[in-house]
């Protein structure tokens, strides 16, 4: 009949088919690597434009600093 499973093409149609999955398999593990690093690209894009100003860019997890140079001032004592 000229089937693809007749003994004489089977060996034909697997190494047909082995290259083909393996390249399949690679253009997904290529892919979800690419969606990651555009992911994470994007996540730190977001997190830089959180921070105020531009002169503050890579110091996004400093925090709050005291205006008297640190010192922490009791506001008991001065009523």
């Amino acid at each position: 009949m000229g089937g693809f499973l007749e003994s004489n093409t089977i060996w034909l149609t697997a190494t047909n088919v082995a290259p083909g999955l393996f390249v399949l398999i690679c253009c997904v593990i290529i892919g979800r690597r690419l969606i990651k690093d555009i992911r994470s690209r994007a996540r730190e894009k977001r997190d830089l434009a959180r921070v105020p100003g531009d002169h503050l860019a890579g110091l996004g997890k400093l925090g709050i600093t005291m205006q008297d140079g640190g010192e922490r001032k009791d506001e008991t004592l001065s009523e």
